[in-house]
């Protein structure tokens, strides 16, 4: 795969020029060239359109690739690759209904693991300082194949640890637990060392600890150069959206954190390309993706600044054909971003539907609720 790896090799993640539109161009037909010739499934979807790649004759065309909508992959494997191939597989299971699963072979892995590498080093967020890490996801003991945990734990990999703990880990009869209290405690240990934090995970955990500090009056100051990166749904356990400029304001407070050093992550693993925050809380689009908004019914493709379904590409993926994937999250596709990074970037708008896609955020946030019933003796 010539242009694929050539572009997952290219360093500076935020960097859009005419160069790395037309090598992202090239890659996604080498990606589709692949995936229609090695499953058909695929095939029968881009056939029953009667698409031909050659409609998609540059970087501006490629809105035209066939997709799948992102809840296929709880109902079908769509291999493109023979299962001795698999090398990893995850999944994005709620609290009920089907998984979505998605797998990765080899090469594969390393391209996703790479793209997530680059993309934190353009941020300027690899450091070569060890840190200390508080991690508000699953532990690898109660992790279960979960996407969301293998990407926070990713990103604990991103500075030399001094120390690490899991918030959320396995408790006597081996189920996953969370509890702010040994949070905090970890929280006061981590207060003693002269090194910087750095948070990682679900805001609903991170949010709860905090207010429990609040209600305790606890409060710390940790080294300026520490970080929080956050992944996954902004709910309570009360099932409330988080307020994300209260939460900078308890990180302040109650962390000596400011705003400027939260990084917030969005993505799913269907799709599995992370977009992280700028300074102004936007959620920039690599150079590794592309991204558009469609119009609910018609599909057709929303200029830049109109709200429609997200729709993103990637070509990182040979074990299936997730190349290009209809969310169900709403979206606006901004560009010109104060921050000064080239190209385009996501706003959030909402997910789609009357029920949310169900995801490790949801599973997370059922669990918190689950470890408050056990707290008040329910």
């Amino acid at each position: 795969m010539k242009y694929i790896d050539k572009l997952f090799k290219v360093e500076d993640a935020l960097n859009h020029t005419k160069q790395s539109n037309q090598l992202f161009f090239e890659a996604m037909r080498e990606a589709y060239l692949y995936h229609y010739k090695n499953n058909k499934v695929y095939k029968n979807i881009c056939d029953n359109e009667n698409f031909d790649i050659k409609s998609v004759k540059s970087y501006d065309d490629l809105y035209k690739i066939p997709h799948i909508i992102v809840d296929a992959f709880k109902w079908h494997d769509l291999l493109s690759i023979d299962k001795s191939k698999i090398v990893a597989t995850f999944s994005s299971s709620g609290t009920s209904g089907q998984k979505s699963h998605i797998s990765w072979d080899e090469a594969s892995k390393q391209r996703q693991n790479q793209m997530r590498a680059n993309i934190i080093k353009s941020y300027g967020l690899l450091s070569k300082n060890a840190v200390n890490y508080l991690i508000f996801a699953y532990s690898p003991r109660v992790s279960e194949g979960k996407g969301a945990a293998h990407a926070h734990q990713m990103y604990s990999t991103f500075a030399p640890a001094n120390k690490k703990f899991f918030a959320i880990d396995a408790d006597e009869n081996g189920k996953a637990f969370f509890s702010e209290k040994s949070s905090v405690k970890h929280f006061e240990e981590f207060a003693k060392d002269d090194v910087a934090l750095r948070i990682i995970g679900f805001p609903a955990f991170i949010y709860d600890t905090l207010l429990h500090m609040k209600k305790e009056n606890i409060k710390f100051n940790f080294a300026k150069q520490s970080l929080i990166i956050i992944a996954g749904g902004w709910k309570s356990a009360q099932n409330r959206a988080i307020s994300f400029d209260e939460f900078c304001s308890l990180t302040e407070e109650f962390l000596g954190i400011n705003s400027t050093q939260i990084r917030d992550v969005y993505g799913f693993v269907e799709h599995g390309v992370p977009y992280i925050t700028c300074k102004y809380n936007h959620f920039h689009v690599p150079i590794y993706s592309k991204a558009y908004t469609r119009k609910p019914g018609t599909l057709e493709v929303l200029p830049n600044g109109e709200k429609g379904l997200l729709h993103v590409l990637s070509p990182y993926n040979y074990a299936q054909p997730s190349l290009s994937i209809l969310a169900t999250d709403y979206a606006i596709i901004h560009s010109n971003c104060p921050c000064g990074i080239e190209g385009d970037y996501i706003e959030l708008r909402g997910r789609a539907g009357l029920k949310k896609h169900e995801g490790c955020a949801i599973s997370a946030t059922e669990l918190l609720k689950e470890t408050k019933r056990k707290d008040e003796g329910q």
